[in-house]
């Protein structure tokens, strides 16, 4: 077919600031150039204003055959009507063919439209191409590269939403494989909570296993602390609150030897500052038996007597709780000197990689939240206190995020929900971005959703999750996701300011891909395993260790 885009489709019968409706003339069952069938959703169009061109977006069609135009075809054929294709304007191409995003001078009515050529496609998609960053190709055009400015992509927050089996976890491991590819000197942390990420990185990776995997008490703050112990139903809650973090406190105070603070250091109940947990509990369990003296000089329960009895055995549980075994009896991370050695391997500092995978396949539920909060933490507080932050930026990958943020209140999930939060609102000013992945947006924190610039939204067929992602679009993109349920696997609309206009992205398949493949049932079941070795999953099983 033609390539030729001075091709006129039609004309514009309204214009109200952000979109224009255009009244197409031209067949739109038959393809003009290769792939490009006037008035298809997600096609572009361009109206002449002066010396330029403004771009649009088709974001939907539809065609009223009682009301016949002038242009249109014969009354006879079935597709003859008035067809009005709805469009997003958004932006300006010049008389050199440079792309601006944004529209100074709006077309008016009656104004000829005319379909984007190959080349003028190019030269949108290629606006970002000086950093040389492209995970897909735009769907509309797959002989192009859809580039990204990588400092507005990682900088500003991407959220990655779609149903389970879209594509997520491939549309991930494509940007990271991509940036570490490009970038050698990245810092990129990743929580995986499935344990899919270590076989789509055999290099330029530190993956910390599920049996490995260390983050030692003594590194929760009072927050996670208090979300790990505390059972906020209980009549004395307030009471533990309080003598836990006095507890706290004492017991980072009384850290001995090589590991004391220099004299003036402020202790506080979240410093990171190694101690023994037994001095903790300890002094809690003091305050739990306590005696005191009455008026007459008998001795008498205090007034904090058995107020921990079940704070004390739920903690103790957890103590001695082989899945906690994690934070609780660490083996490498046991005094001070050693919290080097654990930032330098999550934050890839002189480690030779560009990126950390943690795997918490083998965390506890019940704790999935306390880690995500510790690693967003301690990651915004390296770099809030990071003098040289400005040249060492980070990115937090948060797989499966609405687990652990969600969108209501639990005050088992406060401290993460508080870290991640605070992250998104402020991480970019100390140069921290994250990648938000879900499939159930709607459970996801509104906050943290809000606070990303960047959306990579792929097919969503639950009706509440579109709405809910449609709300935090800009109202002129809305349109766009009645797309949405319609898009193939490993389909996505990229919005924001990262590209340069709202484009649907084949997302390349990543080499090699991530554990997260659909099992072949039909397959398995025709010619499945004949002998399985039950006792050696029973082992890996009971000793929560994947290389048995």
């Amino acid at each position: 077919m033609t390539a030729n885009s001075d091709i006129d489709i039609g004309f514009v019968v309204e214009v109200n600031g952000e979109r224009a409706l255009v009244e197409l003339h031209v067949d739109t069952t038959v393809p003009l150039a290769l792939d490009y069938f006037p008035g298809q959703p997600g096609s572009h169009i361009k109206i002449a204003v002066r010396d330029r061109s403004v771009i649009g977006i088709v974001s939907s069609i539809s065609m009223n055959a009682s009301h016949l135009s002038s242009a249109a075809l014969d009354p006879a054929c079935p597709t003859a009507g008035r067809k009005i294709a709805d469009c997003i304007l958004i932006g300006t191409m010049g008389a050199n063919g440079g792309f601006i995003r944004g529209v100074a001078v709006y077309p008016t009515v009656g104004q000829i439209v005319r379909m984007v050529g190959p080349d003028e496609l190019k030269s949108i998609f290629s606006e970002y191409n000086e950093y040389g960053f492209s995970f897909g190709r735009p769907s509309q055009a797959e002989d192009q590269r859809a580039f990204i400015n990588v400092d507005r992509f990682f900088g500003q927050h991407i959220a990655v939403v779609g149903t389970t089996g879209c594509g997520k976890s491939c549309t991930v491991v494509s940007i990271l494989q991509e940036a570490i590819r490009k970038y050698p000197d990245a810092h990129i942390i990743v929580l995986d909570l499935h344990g899919e990420y270590a076989s789509a990185f055999p290099e330029k990776v530190t993956l910390i296993e599920a049996d490995k995997v260390e983050l030692p008490y003594w590194l929760l703050s009072f927050d996670e602390f208090q979300d790990l112990t505390i059972d906020m139903n209980e009549f004395s809650a307030k009471n533990q609150i309080t003598i836990l973090r006095d507890a706290l406190v004492r017991a980072r105070e009384g850290t001995v030897g090589s590991d004391r603070l220099r004299k003036g250091e402020r202790v506080t109940a979240d410093s990171p500052v190694f101690f023994q947990l037994e001095d903790m509990l300890g002094q809690i369990r003091n305050w739990n038996i306590q005696m005191v003296p009455n008026n007459d000089g008998d001795m008498q329960p205090g007034p904090l007597y058995g107020e921990f009895d079940r704070f004390l055995l739920r903690l103790d549980s957890k103590v001695s709780d082989p899945r906690f075994r994690f934070m609780f009896s660490p083996s490498t991370y046991t005094n001070n000197d050693s919290l080097v050695g654990l930032l330098r391997n999550f934050l890839s500092i002189d480690t030779g990689n560009s990126m950390a995978v943690v795997d918490l396949s083998g965390v506890p539920t019940e704790a999935v939240g306390v880690v995500a909060a510790v690693v967003s933490r301690i990651v915004f507080e390296f770099n809030l206190w990071n003098p040289e932050r400005d040249r060492f930026p980070i990115l937090l990958v948060l797989e499966e995020a609405h687990n652990y943020v969600p969108n209501r209140n639990d005050y088992k999930l406060q401290a993460a929900k508080t870290a991640i939060e605070r992250i998104t609102k402020e991480g970019r000013k100390y140069g921290i971005g994250t990648i938000i992945v879900s499939q159930r947006p709607k459970e996801l924190s509104e906050t943290v959703l809000s606070q990303c610039n960047s959306f990579i939204a792929m097919r969503l067929t639950n009706p509440e999750d579109q709405a809910y992602v449609r709300k935090l679009v800009p109202d002129s993109l809305s349109g766009l996701m009645d797309m949405l349920p319609s898009l193939r696997t490993g389909e996505a609309l990229i919005l924001g300011d990262c590209v340069a206009l709202p484009t649907r992205v084949m997302i390349d398949c990543p080499n090699p891909k991530p554990m997260s493949s659909d099992v072949e049932f039909a397959k398995w079941w025709s010619n499945g395993i004949k002998e399985m070795d039950v006792d050696r999953i029973i082992r890996r099983w009971r000793a929560r260790r994947k290389d048995l």
